[in-house]
């Protein structure tokens, strides 16, 4: 129960931070990271509670969030590594 409390008042606290900056600098960083396929008009009620939730989450239990960022990376990394090998062995002719 106290985890969740915290977690919860870390969300609200770190949405109200993200709503509050969006254009000063969390829209610029996002534009610069993201693709314009992941742009829209309405990205504030997106991506706000979207990084609200990961802020908090990180707060909460950040050995699994650092674990889970680790297996991602190397999920992508043998990904990217086996397509390119794939690739390589196509024949195009």
């Amino acid at each position: 129960m106290t985890l969740t409390l915290i977690w919860l008042i870390a969300f609200a606290v770190l949405l109200f931070l993200f709503l509050k900056r969006w254009d000063a600098s969390v829209s610029g960083i996002l534009d610069k990271l993201l693709p314009a396929v992941l742009r829209s008009e309405d990205d504030r009620w997106v991506w706000c509670p979207a990084l609200a939730v990961l802020g908090a989450t990180f707060i909460v239990r950040p050995v699994d969030m650092l674990f889970t960022l680790i297996v991602i990376g190397l999920v992508a990394l043998i990904g990217t590594k086996l397509a390119g090998w794939a690739m390589n062995k196509v024949d195009l002719h």
